[in-house]
């Protein structure tokens, strides 16, 4: 066993929770951490794509860059609910802290990158797909 280094872990299952957390407690649209699967009721927010990358770490001290795609669905017709959703969202997760066990947010959450498109499925049925990706630094505690 290694003396007198920090161990180093993964933040995914803390960042996912606190994410999870959140979104649930702070506004009314259903929030899925798993895979969807297309039979649940719109509007809702899922949590998609998740990066990490290491930002310090020394003896002292280890540092995480998170990125967090949400994938937010909408059946409405037209952009409008699913932009006002991204809208809510990206308040929400600029004014509050993650919930985080076992590590702290440093700074706030960086909303780095959204976007609302139109998806139309071979059944002629269709949805707007609003993409809104959150970067955050955590410290291991």
């Amino acid at each position: 066993r290694l003396q007198n280094m920090l161990r180093r872990r993964i933040p995914f299952n803390a960042v996912q929770q606190a994410m999870y957390a959140l979104l649930s407690q702070g506004q009314t649209i259903p929030v899925y951490d798993r895979i969807p699967t297309g039979e649940e009721p719109m509007p809702y927010i899922w949590l998609g794509t998740f990066y990490g990358t290491p930002e310090v770490s020394n003896k002292a001290v280890s540092m995480h860059r998170i990125s967090q795609q949400l994938d937010i669905w909408s059946d409405e017709q037209g952009k409008k609910e699913v932009n006002g959703i991204m809208d809510d969202v990206a308040y929400l997760l600029t004014t509050y802290a993650l919930p985080l066990v076992g590590y702290r947010q440093i700074d706030g959450a960086d909303i780095t990158q959204y976007r609302a498109l139109a998806e139309r499925y071979a059944d002629n049925t269709g949805a707007y797909h609003g993409i809104l990706i959150v970067e955050y630094t955590i410290e291991e505690e």
